[in-house]
């Protein structure tokens, strides 16, 4: 694409109708979202370290601190489920991105523990059965379509023995619609997560009220050759009684919201929440 058919685009897109996700399971895209991960600095793609240790003494205490079936969906480069392994747990990560496998892989033959991680897409995946816990946390709820997402509760529902628990992670709605009606900006960069060349990043954000969907847009315009590569992103907004139907419908029962993956403010993200819900 040039600049020219950059400026005739598509005023307001259809939410999904540019692309699902910003190209995750892309080689060279997923080394540089890698770098994301595992910063310190900040907790845009990963929580930093000391966030993500409070968070699994938790879950551990969820699961009564024995050893339990873990499926960790969407687990990027497997921080949580090193850590729940290393306390006796067994888990099995899946995630689409081939350089957040590869480096959980490689984490787990260096530091000596047994996991199981599958590249692969959360939507098609073998799920496995008889599972203790399936976790599905940091925002990744709210970027699948409405018939996706519920394909992904039914998998993980199904996956579970009788009285297994499910916990996610969802944006809030306040949280997705403020992405949504957030105004148009732009930034330029020598490189970045979207080019490893000098370029700049056009942002623009949508609000579809009706569907309760926000949709992100980010044009990068490449400095040298001003070729143009357009990306989308699209979440969907749910409210509590959403969730609470949503996850009831494919079979779930018992569920409870919480603040943070620690059940306690000092940990709270703004943008987060927690639903927690047994088979």
């Amino acid at each position: 694409m040039d600049i020219m058919q950059l400026i005739k685009r598509n005023e307001i897109p259809v939410p999904w109708s540019e692309g699902e996700k910003i190209p995750w399971k892309d080689s060279e895209f997923s080394e540089r979202m890698l770098k994301h991960h595992l910063t310190q600095e900040h907790d845009l793609a990963s929580r930093r370290f000391e966030i993500i240790d409070k968070h699994v003494d938790w879950i551990h205490n969820k699961l009564g601190g024995k050893p339990s079936k873990i499926l960790d969906l969407a687990c990027g480069p497997g921080l949580y489920s090193n850590r729940l392994t290393k306390l006796g747990h067994s888990c099995r990560g899946i995630d689409f991105s081939p350089a957040s496998i590869k480096y959980a892989r490689e984490q787990a033959i260096k530091e000596g523990v047994e996991i199981d991680y599958v590249l692969e897409d959360i939507r098609t995946a073998d799920y496995g059965d008889n599972n203790d816990l399936a976790l599905f946390i940091y925002g990744e709820f709210n970027v699948f379509k409405p018939v996706d997402i519920k394909c992904v509760l039914k998998k993980a529902y199904d996956s579970l023995k009788e009285g297994g628990l499910f916990i996610a992670e969802p944006n809030r709605y306040e949280t997705v619609k403020r992405v949504g009606t957030s105004p148009a900006s732009w930034y330029s960069s020598q490189e970045g997560l979207f080019s490893p060349k000098p370029h700049l990043c056009l942002t623009e954000n949508f609000w579809d009220q009706e569907k309760h969907v926000a949709t992100t847009r980010y044009c990068i315009i490449d400095a040298e050759t001003n070729n143009v590569t357009i990306h989308a992103s699209s979440m969907v907004a749910y409210t509590r009684e959403n969730l609470e139907q949503i996850v009831r419908e494919v079979g779930f029962k018992d569920i409870v919201f919480y603040e943070s993956l620690s059940n306690g403010k000092k940990d709270l993200d703004k943008n987060l929440e927690v639903v927690e819900a047994r088979k």
